[in-house]
């Protein structure tokens, strides 16, 4: 059975015209008044319309953005055949439980050692997707790969209170000398099943998490934010307080 049907980018035109892929809460986003942007086909959150604000609150405080458009790919087989695959595709990584690898922007994520997460730009989901289908292909062993882009949301929480917005919702330990830069962890968030990652920088944290509790979170995690000083952002903050600290753009 085919599961090509979980990939945005294989939607089918219409009038020669592509259907715009959106968040899974947009609606709540136009009501809180964003400004809508276009990535790789994606419909983006650009801002909210206060550009000062939402860096200062990335800076200083917390800034929480919808990254749905995140691509998310879920490798699975056999543990030393799913090990080779990443190595292979991530420069040689070699992950272990807890840690994930970043390399040409793609995060590898080890949920457990026979299933992996790329997490990827959505520039290139289709072309890590196809690398994997192929290396999954080319082994005689069984390894099977998911698209799950639609099917997760993502959320960044960034600045130098994002931990004490996920200390509100999460017993996870995120002190930066037990949650060091790369450290991943699937864990329960605001009593919903998801994914945490730490990506470069001590202030900048990647949730992933059901799409289909994404209003949910976004409004656990705005309050918290709110409560701290901080707020929602779009990705045109998100992306220059990025650049501030020589990490890679989302």
């Amino acid at each position: 059975m085919s599961l090509e049907f979980l990939s945005p980018d294989a939607a089918t035109t219409f009038d020669d015209r592509a259907p715009a892929l959106r968040s899974p809460i947009e609606w709540a986003h136009r009501d809180a008044g964003a400004e809508l942007g276009e990535r790789a086909g994606w419909r983006v959150v650009s801002g909210f319309g206060h550009p000062d604000a939402e860096a200062d609150a990335c800076r200083s405080s917390v800034g929480v953005a919808d990254l749905s458009f995140l691509g998310k790919l879920e490798l699975q087989g056999e543990a030393g055949l799913v090990a080779e695959i990443v190595s292979g595709l991530a420069g040689g990584a070699t992950l272990a439980p807890g840690r994930a690898a970043l390399h040409e922007e793609v995060w590898w994520c080890p949920i457990t050692p026979d299933r992996v997460l790329a997490v990827t730009p959505p520039e290139q989901t289709a072309t890590v997707r196809d690398a994997l289908d192929q290396a999954a292909a080319a082994d005689g062993g069984f390894a099977s790969v998911i698209e799950l882009t639609t099917a997760f949301g993502s959320n960044a929480v960034v600045g130098p209170l994002a931990r004490e917005a996920f200390a509100r919702a999460t017993a996870l330990d995120l002190r930066p000398e037990r949650f060091e830069p790369a450290s991943f962890a699937p864990v329960s968030v605001a009593r919903t099943a998801g994914m945490v990652l730490r990506q470069g920088g001590d202030d900048r944290f990647l949730h992933l998490f059901g799409a289909g509790f994404a209003a949910y979170v976004w409004t656990v995690f705005v309050d918290a934010a709110e409560s701290l000083g901080g707020r929602a952002v779009g990705t045109d903050a998100l992306a220059a307080s990025l650049r501030s600290d020589g990490t890679p753009d989302a």
